[in-house]
C-alpha cells in the first residue's frame, strides 16, 4: 500500500471522528504526526446541499409511480424536491438518473415516455 493511501485513509478517519462526535481523535493525530503528515487546523463543514446516495433515484421512481411520464414531467416532479439545484441542473440530473435506472432495469423508455419496468 502506498504511503499516500495510508495518509489519506488516516486523514479521512480523523475527519469522520471529528464530525461524528466533535472530539479530537488524539490517537489518529499521533499516527499522522509519527508519519510526518501535517494535520489541518480547521475542519471544513460538511456541505448541507449534498444529496444523499440514492436520493435522486428515489425521487425519480416516486415520479413514475403514478404512471408513465415524459422526461420533462419527471423533471417537473424533481425540481421542487431539490430546490438547491438550478432547473437546468435538475433536468440534466433527471436525465442521467433515468439512464442509470434504465441500465439497472428499473425503468424503461417507450418512445418518449418513461415508465417503471
Amino acid at each position: 500500500m502506498q504511503d499516500k493511501t495510508i495518509n489519506n485513509a488516516q486523514l479521512a478517519l480523523r475527519k469522520q471522528i471529528i464530525r461524528s462526535n466533535g472530539a479530537r481523535p488524539e490517537h489518529v493525530e499521533a499516527l499522522l504526526e509519527a508519519r510526518g503528515v501535517p494535520t489541518p487546523r480547521v475542519m471544513p463543514a460538511k456541505r448541507q446541499d449534498a444529496a444523499r446516495r440514492g436520493h435522486m433515484s428515489l425521487i425519480v421512481l416516486d415520479a413514475l409511480r403514478d404512471g408513465p411520464k415524459p422526461a420533462i414531467q419527471v423533471t417537473a416532479h424533481v425540481a421542487p424536491r431539490r430546490p438547491e439545484i438550478t432547473p437546468e441542473a435538475a433536468k440534466q440530473r433527471t436525465s442521467q438518473c433515468l439512464t442509470k435506472l434504465k441500465v439497472r432495469g428499473l425503468v424503461a423508455l417507450d418512445g418518449l415516455v418513461w415508465r417503471l419496468a
